[in-house]
């Protein structure tokens, strides 16, 4: 633990200048800056042991007659788990002229608590899709880690009618508040803690920039592995009050066509989002020797949001979502680790083998079941205190998710976040099995 000291004073200096953000160098159109911030994220909730998980997968396991009955399943969040996250983040912005700029941003990440949960494990195994792993772990102990990576790097060249990005960088596709299906790069879940962390990609992207506010997009990122390789393309544009994208592609092997529409009706704004996926790599289905191919599927996002004139302004939000490629209520009865589980075919009791992402059908939104509605309230209680609160209704499982959370900026540089998540609803359902979480997010600019 003596290996965590240089972190932790670095952390305390840093934050004793807090709101000094300051330029390095700037002269005749060049600069250098640089910020930052240290972020705490202090969670408290339920899991799975990883060691009991495993001394529990007994024989029964494996036939798939047996397999809902699986007694591992049983440990599932019967732990109580809490973790303590601060992340230093730095961040380095340096333009050489008017068209030659790069951005770098570096954490370092020391977190204490409960780390060795199966959920964690198995999560962490099948997320990491970036072409480099930039990452290192210098301190990997039973309560405590200490790593440090590199969130963002990327060069940018921008010219009248070009731009190109070349690096690790963020890739905002679609126009859904909570739910995105037409980005295959960034997914964010509306249910994330931190939604303003993306993992990036790897990748090369170039604009061309038209008249007015239409441009063509083209982006190639490696992936993990040679068959991982992303290859899109997307066209926006303006007709007269309508915002249109039209995207195609091939993500990890997998045909993806689709579009997406914003636009105001009356007060309050609209959008569609709508995409097509053919997956072409094949599933084995758990106790089955054969390989085939998912089902094509479409996924379906509409909403419409409004700032209601009541007070200091109501933010209110309204979204659903079909999702042709829903892993199934009840499918393999995996409880909370449905997620990682994938039906092939109609039979409940079919389902592929965990371990890979193959089995969400190169899909970023992985749900349970086909149609959720979610809705979302947010007013200003005073200039510095916010209060908000998500509501997801599962409508195959007749689950729900209540997400209330209220954020206090009392200075320029200093943000405080708290809140829980309740889940409500039957067993094997989108929501039934939750545990209940709460969280603090507490957050100083430099």
């Amino acid at each position: 633990m003596r290996r965590l000291a240089p972190a932790v004073a670095l952390v305390v200096a840093l934050a004793s200048d807090a709101g000094a953000a300051r330029d390095l160098y700037r002269a005749k159109g060049a600069s250098l800056e640089l910020s930052g911030s240290i972020r705490e994220r202090f969670l408290v909730t339920r899991g799975t042991d990883a060691d009991d998980f495993s001394d529990s997968l007994t024989p029964a396991c494996l036939p798939v007659e047996s397999f809902p009955d699986c007694p591992a399943f049983e440990e599932v969040g019967e732990r109580d788990v809490w973790t303590s996250l601060t992340r230093l983040r730095l961040r380095l912005d340096a333009r050489a002229n008017e068209w030659l700029s790069a951005v770098v941003v570096y954490d370092n990440e020391v977190t204490f608590g409960i780390l060795d949960t199966f959920e964690s494990a198995l999560g962490e195994e099948l997320t990491d899709r970036r072409f480099v792993d930039l990452s290192d772990e210098v301190v990997d102990e039973d309560r405590s880690r200490w790593r440090h990576l590199l969130y963002r790097g990327y060069v940018l060249v921008e010219t009248e009618r070009l731009e190109v990005t070349v690096g690790r960088q963020r890739v905002p596709w679609g126009v859904g508040r909570l739910w995105n299906p037409i980005d295959r790069f960034n997914a964010i879940g509306p249910l994330s803690i931190e939604a303003d962390q993306s993992q990036g990609v790897d990748a090369v992207k170039a604009r061309w920039l038209f008249s007015g506010f239409t441009f063509l997009e083209a982006i190639y990122a490696a992936g993990a592995s040679g068959n991982d390789r992303a290859v899109a393309g997307r066209l926006h544009g303006v007709v007269r009050d309508v915002d249109y994208s039209l995207i195609g592609g091939v993500f990890e092997e997998a045909p993806t066509l689709g579009f997406d529409l914003a636009t105001n009706l009356g007060d309050a704004a609209g959008r569609v989002e709508v995409v097509w996926t053919d997956p072409k790599r094949r599933v084995r289905p758990f106790g089955d020797r054969r390989r085939d191919a998912l089902s094509d599927y479409w996924q379906i996002v509409v909403s419409v949001d409004h700032n209601i004139d009541l007070g200091s302004g109501v933010y209110a939000l309204v979204e659903h979502l079909y999702n042709g490629n829903a892993l199934g209520f009840g499918r393999g009865e995996a409880a909370g680790l449905l997620g990682f589980f994938q039906e092939s075919g109609e039979d409940p009791n079919r389902i592929a083998a965990p371990g890979t992402t193959d089995l969400f059908g190169q899909s970023r939104v992985v749900t349970l079941g086909e149609n959720l509605t979610g809705g979302q309230l947010g007013y200003d209680l005073t200039p510095e205190v916010n209060g908000s609160l998500l509501l997801i209704y599962d409508w195959e499982g007749e689950s729900a998710s209540f997400f209330p959370s209220l954020r206090y900026s009392p200075l320029d540089w200093l943000e405080l976040t708290i809140g829980v998540q309740l889940f409500a609803g039957p067993r094997r359902s989108e929501f039934g099995e939750r545990d209940t979480l709460g969280f603090l997010l507490a957050e100083v600019f430099f």
